[in-house]
């Protein structure tokens, strides 16, 4: 029997995310430009941090995922009787990693706009920045062999094996100052000022729940496209099997 697709309900659940995401994007903005008080040693530019320091979280909960669905999608596949669970783990790694790559750019993006009037540079080539660098291109490396492999195995395999080396990575990267040094400045830990009590934290907190959950309804919906491809794979395939029957 040919795999039937999806039904336009079952396409179009949580209609109502996009609103809600809209809403909170907006008033984390609002936030960030009109509530939140300015910085008193950076000024103006340390609003970057409400949108940099989101995404950077954002991106290695991505890499995390993808790391953890990519191990799990190793050892299913290799278990009789999980091959539906196998396929969803390999499609819910390609769309953290994904999702984990675009919030990585951002991060790539807005920190070297922090950093030019902060440090008078764009870019210093101290670890923790070196360490998120290369993770990102190792992602990327993880798709393109992902996307290149499409159903053969052994690349589906080799690409889980990349984004499961990511993993450790996220770690590095998230203990980086502590362990080598660096002039990346630690606010949450209140060793590069802190953020103050009041205004400054709930824009903190609205701009990470905002964009987190922003990057989770992207995940959900990279999942449903990666499902839709496979399924219309598999009716194509069912098609001409059947065109080849005399």
């Amino acid at each position: 029997m040919s795999p039937s697709l999806p039904t336009t309900a079952a396409r179009r659940p949580l209609v109502w995310m996009p609103y809600l995401l809209g809403a909170g994007l907006v008033a984390s903005l609002v936030f960030v430009f009109f509530v939140a008080p300015t910085e008193l040693k950076m000024g103006e530019v340390q609003r970057i941090f409400y949108f940099h320091v989101a995404s950077a979280t954002a991106a290695l909960v991505g890499f995390i995922g993808c790391a953890l669905a990519s191990l799990a999608y190793l050892v299913l596949r290799m278990m009789r009787g999980y091959e539906v669970l196998a396929r969803v783990a390999d499609r819910l790694a390609v769309s953290f990693g994904e999702v984990g790559v675009l919030f990585g750019l951002i991060v790539l993006i807005t920190g070297p706009l922090w950093a030019k009037p902060a440090w008078n540079t764009f870019w210093t080539w101290e670890p923790r920045l070196v360490l998120m660098l290369l993770t990102v291109f190792l992602f990327v490396g993880y798709l393109v062999l992902r996307g290149y492999a499409k159903t053969d195995d052994l690349g589906k395999r080799l690409a889980a094996g990349i984004a499961v080396i990511g993993g450790p990575a996220v770690y590095l990267i998230h203990v980086a100052v502590e362990m080598w040094g660096g002039n990346h400045p630690q606010v949450m830990t209140g060793q590069g000022g802190g953020l103050e009590p009041g205004p400054m934290r709930t824009t903190f907190a609205l701009s990470l729940a905002s964009l987190c959950l922003f990057a989770g309804y992207l995940v959900w919906q990279r999942y449903q496209h990666h499902r839709l491809v496979e399924q219309v794979d598999d009716a194509y395939l069912t098609l001409s099997d059947l065109e080849e029957q005399p």
